[in-house]
């Protein structure tokens, strides 16, 4: 009874010292973030569409018609090492998540919302770094999704986002019509399964990232502005999730950050070292 429903994030504008339990409703000053370019990536790169930290490095994979993992030097975005994954059909690989044992490549792009292929493949760590490759399908469809009409850029069951925790996958959709992203969920064993539809957030532009911190209980989304608003088209954004109940990535602290006016650029993934 003596249980106080508030803000509890003392970086809000509405913080309420005496909350004790965070109920969502924090918010925060516009944060504008400033951008340093490292590099040019090289031509081969130019479907890049995903970025992850594995192996004491960071790495790329082009979203279509490659097979080959390039790792990125940071400094000056030039490609380090190539490693290629033989028996793998990239279709539309739009991220590649981690856990401890395994890599997993989203072949879930869908801008046009007719897929019935979507899947994620499964390989392990070991197999990649000795180049014996063992390959598991995760294969789901979206348990709400009924029309499979060919729509390009307009349908809302397109994803390019996903993260990876103890048991599950969970997507975070690119909303072309609404600009806003709906959380599924799926098993993380191989298998065919239906993708459960857990909760939407207005992000008001194009998720195309994500990156899961579990140490800081932080999700990273990252995305840009879509055509819709011709004001944001293009620009980017983050959006920190944090102090949320497990699972449910919406029912805490949802603090966004554009970057200046002057930045345009199509975002596509987001990684930090210490993330997955």
């Amino acid at each position: 009874t003596a249980q106080v429903c508030g803000c509890t994030d003392s970086l809000a504008s509405n913080y309420n010292p005496d909350a004790t339990i965070n109920d969502g409703s924090c918010e925060y000053e516009s944060v504008v973030l400033e951008s340093i370019p490292v590099g040019l990536l090289d031509s081969s790169l130019n479907g890049t569409s995903t970025l992850f930290f594995w192996n004491n490095g960071y790495w790329t994979f082009n979203d279509h018609n490659d097979n080959c993992l390039y790792r990125i030097d940071p400094a000056d975005a030039t490609i380090m090492e190539t490693l290629c994954i033989s028996g793998i059909t990239n279709k539309d690989i739009e991220e590649i998540s981690q856990d401890s044992l395994y890599l997993y490549f989203g072949d879930i792009g869908n801008n046009s919302g007719n897929r019935h292929d979507l899947q994620i493949l499964r390989i392990s760590n070991e197999s990649v770094q000795n180049q014996i490759f063992t390959i598991d399908t995760i294969a789901f469809s979206y348990e709400d999704q009924t029309d499979f009409n060919t729509q390009p850029h307009a349908t809302d069951f397109d994803c390019e986002a996903f993260v990876v925790t103890i048991d599950s996958i969970y997507l975070f959709t690119k909303q072309w019509v609404s600009s806003q992203t709906t959380v599924y969920s799926l098993p993380k064993t191989p298998g065919t399964h239906i993708a459960r539809r857990l909760e939407t957030y207005n992000v008001d532009g194009l998720v195309t990232g994500a990156t899961y911190m579990p140490n800081y209980h932080l999700i990273v989304l990252c995305g840009y502005g879509s055509d819709n608003n011709i004001l944001s088209a293009l620009r980017p954004f983050l959006v920190l999730l944090y102090d949320f109940e497990d699972g449910h990535f919406f029912s805490g602290n949802k603090r966004r950050m554009n970057f200046g006016s002057t930045v345009k650029s199509q975002v596509e993934a987001i990684a930090t070292q210490n993330g997955m």
